[in-house]
């Protein structure tokens, strides 16, 4: 008799601790807030390097630079420097590394980036790429010359400068935006 009383209890108070339980698990639901969302990118290359994170999307401040200090189409202005570093590198894998610079070259200097595209942009003026020896680089032309890599990090220095391309420099936003790739040999 005992024992059929206890069943009886428990077949009354398990849907009770079932419907209990749920509903405290269930409450922080009643709070859940998104947030936003976690990017995660990267890439798997076979390359002798990898490129520091520091270096795959950078910013150079080229400045304030006054229109009339060009007179002359050809003329430059005062270099900004800027760099890309190359990590995990193994010289075992490869040797020399070259680079090549992509973007819009200038139509009137085909040596130099267009810069400014839209409304208020400046004109007469293009953006010139050099390497550490002063070797202009060419915009959208595979690398002619290559640096040694060194073991474990390797750094590749460039200058960045205006260069007028019209003999009117006209004052406005002069930005422009490049991308480089990377050439093993």
């Amino acid at each position: 008799m005992r024992q059929l009383m206890r069943r009886n209890l428990y077949s009354v108070l398990t849907p009770f601790f079932i419907i209990f339980s749920l509903s405290v698990h269930a409450a922080p639901l009643n709070n859940y807030i998104k947030y936003g969302y976690v990017h995660f990118y990267g890439e798997v290359v076979n390359a002798g390097c990898s490129v520091a994170t520091d270096s795959q999307d950078q910013t150079v401040q080229m400045g304030q630079v006054r229109n009339n200090t060009f007179s002359a189409p050809g003329e430059w202005n005062a270099p900004h420097s800027f760099r890309i570093k190359l990590e995990d590198c193994s010289t075992e894998v490869m040797k020399n590394v070259g680079i090549m610079f992509t973007g819009e070259s200038d139509s009137k200097d085909p040596l130099v980036f267009r810069t400014g595209n839209h409304a208020g942009a400046s004109n007469g003026v293009g953006l010139g790429i050099s390497d550490s020896l002063g070797h202009l680089l060419v915009p959208n032309t595979s690398p002619v010359r290559y640096s040694p890599l060194e073991e474990g990090e390797t750094v590749l220095n460039y200058t960045a400068r205006y260069r007028a391309t019209s003999r009117n420099v006209i004052p406005g936003d002069a930005s422009t935006q490049v991308w480089f790739s990377l050439y093993y040999q």
